[in-house]
């Protein structure tokens, strides 16, 4: 079995979970080598492969972070390959190709020729067509035998993290033991994300004005400061953008959904998440829905208080839960009056 697994995360990680599997399933009594080309060790791999060719042994070698060879690279790999004797040889490749805009970085992608190379001696997995988040869901209503609704929701509170969710699957599973699922059951056994909660806290001050519970967080995570304030941040920057669309006149908040998302792809570069990926149109129509406005003067001077307080916290000079309380305190008296 030859896999050269193409894609990006966390599809990636599932196929090469699902493909050790299959190889350990069918080969018990051997376990996987890893060579890492980002630390240069493919020419450890080759060596591996020369000297177990001399022997005939059935082994298992994996090769990752290949990517760092780039198109190139692996093209002239598998030109290698092709003079190694591979019977009884077990080999996964991993690809893993980062992602901008939604697309492929293009120094990362693979040329016709290289996949041609490739498909000549192994199996070819573009794992970047999947959809990943299907797999997750399914992983999730599959084993735990519940409602798309509710996987989603138990999804959301996990964060994006394949094996955390995986995890956190697994454990909710032994603990019902065939038990119909219900949130209330299994609330107080899983790890709920941080990040998920913090975002949660940041939301719901803009929306209630009261941040008393982002201070009784910050009592028992006293290492969430910083992440409060990036949070505030990357908000105050997401509401800066939509007054500035709307002042511009290109959008209105009382539009439609319908309405905005045919107008979202003239300005979702704006929008661009961690995934390198712009947000779900409703995902920032839902912010518009319920934006407070604010002028796009008081905004900037806001990120500038945030940016002084995360100056101050990384040099020591501050006491952030000092400027934190302060900041919260003046956020609604500082909004000038209409």
């Amino acid at each position: 079995m030859f896999y050269f697994l193409y894609g990006n995360s966390p599809m990636i990680e599932f196929e090469t979970e699902k493909k050790t599997e299959e190889i350990l399933e069918k080969y018990p009594n051997i376990s996987a080598k890893y060579y890492d080309c980002a630390l240069k060790e493919e020419d450890e791999f080759l060596s591996a492969l020369q000297v177990n060719s001399i022997f005939k042994t059935v082994d298992f070698l994996v090769l990752k972070r290949a990517e760092t060879l780039k198109s190139s690279g692996v093209q002239k790999l598998f030109k290698t390959l092709k003079n190694y004797d591979l019977n009884e040889k077990n080999i996964i490749i991993i690809y893993n190709v980062p992602i901008q805009y939604g697309k492929v970085a293009s120094e990362y992608e693979i040329t016709k020729a290289s996949i041609k190379a490739i498909e000549e001696i192994a199996t070819f997995l573009d794992c970047t067509l999947i959809k990943e988040n299907n797999i997750i869901l399914n992983y999730v209503k599959d084993n735990l035998n519940i409602t798309e609704k509710d996987a989603k929701d138990l999804i959301e509170l996990l964060g994006s993290d394949y094996y955390h969710i995986k995890n956190e699957t697994n454990k909710i599973a032994a603990f019902l033991d065939g038990q119909p699922y219900s949130f209330e059951k299994i609330k107080n056994l899983i790890s709920i994300d941080k990040e998920y909660n913090m975002k949660d806290l940041v939301e719901n001050f803009f929306k209630t004005k009261n941040f008393t519970d982002i201070f009784n967080f910050l009592e028992t995570n006293k290492d969430s400061y910083l992440g409060i304030v990036y949070m505030l941040a990357d908000e105050l920057i997401v509401f800066l953008k939509l007054t500035s669309l709307i002042n511009s006149g290109k959008i209105s908040q009382h539009m439609n959904y319908n309405v905005f998302k045919e107008l979202y792809n003239d300005f979702s570069d704006l929008f661009i998440g961690r995934n390198f990926k712009a947000q779900h149109p409703y995902t920032i129509f839902l912010k518009l829905n319920s934006l407070t406005y604010f002028s796009e003067e008081f905004l900037e001077n806001k990120l500038k208080e945030l940016l002084y307080i995360e100056y101050g916290l990384k040099t020591g000079e501050k006491e952030i839960n000092i400027e934190l309380d302060l900041f919260f305190k003046k956020f609604w008296k500082d909004v000038p009056s209409y």
